[in-house]
């Protein structure tokens, strides 16, 4: 039996439980939660071979909305393209919940930093409401894309969903570390080759903002070193 503690269990798990899903005689339905396009390539790319998949895009996190709705065409360009591809349908399930509600339950969240405890009150959050709805449509599976992603916790997303797969028993949850195996890089490939646009900050408006300054102290250090390059050729 493999270790909790090692790094592959989740991979492991994953694999271990399609191998079962793929002895039955039909595959089981997924609703799968995706937080953008390019982090559903490759998850999306394996699981349709095991699974009937149903996509779903439940994040109030992504703000503004002009910027929530460029990621919703992008989810809809992949998912329309690749189903035709794969000859199959890929429905998409789309909830819209309140910003208003979103951003006070988060207010916190301009005192912390990217990647910090707010974010996996998120994870959890957005998680929450597409497990939510998985279960009251009797979905056999669910699981999240987010674990592709470098800058997201696997772990710490697996067992957030274990304990709401303890709220949902009807519906289990699929383990997975999409991240192993190159899926990062595997993912971006596909992206490229479908014409994705790929954003550059993770959803809400501090992560935003944090981007944005990020963006200015990089290019006014690259000015700098240009200037100073600059000041030592006109020397010599």
């Amino acid at each position: 039996m493999l270790n909790r503690e090692s790094k592959d269990f989740y991979n492991q798990e994953f694999k271990e439980l399609v191998r079962e899903v793929d002895s039955l005689k039909e595959k089981p339905t997924l609703f799968l939660h995706a937080c953008c396009g390019p982090c559903l390539t490759y998850p999306l790319s394996i699981l349709v071979d095991h699974f009937k998949v149903t996509v779903g895009y439940f994040n109030p996190n992504i703000q503004p909305y002009s910027e929530y709705l460029k990621r919703l065409d992008t989810l809809k360009q992949f998912i329309e393209a690749y189903s035709k591809y794969r000859g199959m349908e890929i429905p998409l399930v789309i909830n819209e919940d309140d910003f208003e509600k979103y951003n006070k339950l988060f207010a916190d969240r301009i005192k912390d930093r990217e990647g910090g405890p707010t974010c996996l009150r998120c994870h959890a959050y957005r998680m929450g409401l597409a497990y939510e709805y998985a279960a009251d449509h009797n979905y056999d599976y669910f699981t999240t894309v987010m674990t592709v992603s470098c800058k997201k916790p696997s772990r710490e997303l697996n067992e957030i969903a274990e304990k709401l797969a303890l709220k949902y028993p009807s519906t289990k949850y699929l383990y997975s570390d999409f991240k192993k195996e190159n899926g990062q890089y595997k993912g971006i490939l596909i992206a490229k080759e479908y014409g994705l646009y790929r954003q550059d900050y993770c959803g809400c408006l501090p992560s935003l903002k944090e981007r944005e300054e990020y963006k200015k102290k990089k290019a006014l250090e690259e000015e700098s070193k240009a200037q100073s390059e600059n000041s030592l050729t006109i020397i010599g």
